[in-house]
């Protein structure tokens, strides 16, 4: 009995047996797609980051400044 195949290992069988059927033309929009998630997916990931550190650093704002001498 073999391992049960992942659910990445499903898409990719899938995503072949439609690149075999596919044209120029779809794998270009699809590789054009595929770059495009992956550029959101890093700016949602800074976005994500940034909100972190400002909300941990957002206490700083209710403190006076030191005083310097």
């Amino acid at each position: 009995m073999s391992l049960p195949r992942t659910g990445r290992e499903l898409v990719m069988e899938w995503l072949m047996r439609e690149i075999r059927l596919a044209k120029t033309s779809d794998l270009h929009r699809m590789a054009a797609f595929l770059e495009f998630a992956r550029r959101v997916r890093k700016g949602s990931r800074q976005q994500r980051t940034g909100a972190r550190l400002a909300q941990s650093n957002s206490w700083r704002k209710d403190l006076d400044a030191d005083i310097r001498w």
